[in-house]
């Protein structure tokens, strides 16, 4: 009788450390940092030559009109001068010269805001990357002439 009563706080002791290490087993990992994207001027424009242009639409869906196209190229590499054109129409297209700002967060992702033919500036909103910091893809928010308000530009390269 007295072997049974020896083992039972033994066994209570293993039966407690299995609950506690299974515990620690099963606790979330935590999340990697994000890699670092657009955050240098380069990351937009090209280190050595002009990079290849941003192309895409501003989408004008809400206002029952077709989309329109929207350009952003870089007009010097290494550099924050930036030139954005939108097709009003088929013969007519907005064009505006000048220098973006670079923003970047706590969490090392980047964003710019450039100038525009309409006024306000636009601003990207998120902005991806490849294998390394450079951007290839942006959305944000845009105003276009004879449009009131912002609206959503998606552009790519």
């Amino acid at each position: 009788m007295r072997t049974a009563t020896r083992a039972l706080p033994a066994t209570l002791l293993a039966l407690t450390l299995t609950g506690a290490l299974g515990g620690v087993a099963t606790a979330p990992a935590q999340a990697a940092a994000p890699a670092p994207c657009g955050t240098k001027v380069s990351d937009y424009t090209g280190p050595l030559i002009a990079d290849t242009a941003f192309t895409g639409k501003i989408s004008l869906a809400q206002d029952g009109l077709p989309d329109r196209d929207i350009t952003i190229t870089p007009v010097n590499p290494n550099s924050t001068l930036v030139n954005i054109e939108i097709k009003i129409s088929p013969t007519e297209v907005t064009s505006a010269t000048g220098n973006f700002t670079l923003r970047v967060n706590p969490i090392n992702q980047g964003g710019i805001t450039f100038p525009t033919y309409a006024g306000p500036v636009g601003q990207t909103t998120s902005v991806a990357c490849n294998l390394t910091s450079r951007v290839v893809s942006m959305t944000g928010k845009i105003s276009t002439t004879g449009i009131k308000g912002e609206r959503v530009f998606t552009v790519n390269r």
